[in-house]
């Protein structure tokens, strides 16, 4: 890696690494990290603690559930909630002050959002469109909120709803607000996915709406994924933590969205 990583971000890309290829070799996490060997085996051993993986014989794989296993995705979820978890409440706090009561928001799934659903409990009077299984529990706990949920397919892993039904019923709305997580965000190639379905939804919940709010931890700046999401000018503003130079948002701003620190 070309960056020094905090452990916590460190066990965070791992675990993303053995989720998406079901096991790992401790001399490839070694090199991709620049790590000693002994430092990736007590990573290992502390995800392992954790409930996540389980330990083999040079490497480590998913635990024993699959990785379709609803019980196991709950931790990975639980896992994600408590990585960077001060920053993303900062993030969800601001996000959701930019939203005012008697306004129609539509948000997807993901551990940031989640922050932001939370502190949307102040609000009165909302109208929410959310495609996420995962915050519904929390979005339901709403005062007087109006909630609509997307239909369709049920994806497991993510707790999303997806397909072709999915993507009609976000076409209905047109809210006031989508505020919308994303796994990679560069000036160059502005946001990007790792996940096909999800980029196709967050394409559509940026075009319904007139103000595109775009909620992301600062280990998601600079990054680029396998899918293109939205240009950089098609967002209207942009909640990180304060981790992002003062040069990289100058960068950021110059292109068109507004960037807030949490």
């Amino acid at each position: 890696m070309k960056k020094l990583l905090f452990r916590e971000e460190r066990l965070r890309l791992i675990m993303e690494t053995i989720y998406e290829q079901k096991s790992v070799v401790v001399g490839e996490l070694a090199e991709k990290f620049g790590k000693s060997a002994s430092s990736i085996r007590l990573d290992l051993a502390e995800l392992e603690s954790r409930g996540l993986i389980s330990r083999t014989h040079g490497g480590a794989i998913l635990a024993e559930e699959s990785a379709k296993d609803l019980v196991l995705n709950k931790k990975y979820l639980q896992y994600r909630l408590e990585t960077y978890k001060e920053e993303k409440e900062r993030i969800g706090k601001i996000a959701a002050d930019m939203i005012q009561d008697g306004d129609s928001v539509m948000i997807d799934g993901g551990t940031t959002n989640f922050y932001v659903a939370k502190n949307l409990h102040k609000k009165r009077g909302l109208t929410i469109i959310t495609t996420s299984v995962f915050l519904f529990p929390v979005l339901w706990e709403i005062p007087d909120a109006t909630i609509y949920l997307a239909g369709g397919l049920l994806h497991r892993e993510f707790e999303e709803m997806y397909g072709d039904i999915a993507q009609e019923s976000i076409l209905r709305f047109k809210p006031d607000h989508t505020i919308i997580g994303i796994d990679g965000l560069s000036i160059e190639q502005g946001l990007t996915s790792t996940e096909p379905i999800m980029a196709i939804a967050k394409r559509q919940m940026i075009s319904v709406s007139k103000d595109i709010i775009v909620v992301s931890d600062s280990s998601k700046f600079g990054k680029v994924c396998l899918l293109s999401v939205s240009s950089l000018k098609d967002v209207n503003k942009i909640v990180t933590d304060d981790k992002v130079s003062k040069e990289y948002v100058d960068r950021i701003e110059k292109v068109g969205p507004k960037v807030y620190l949490a």
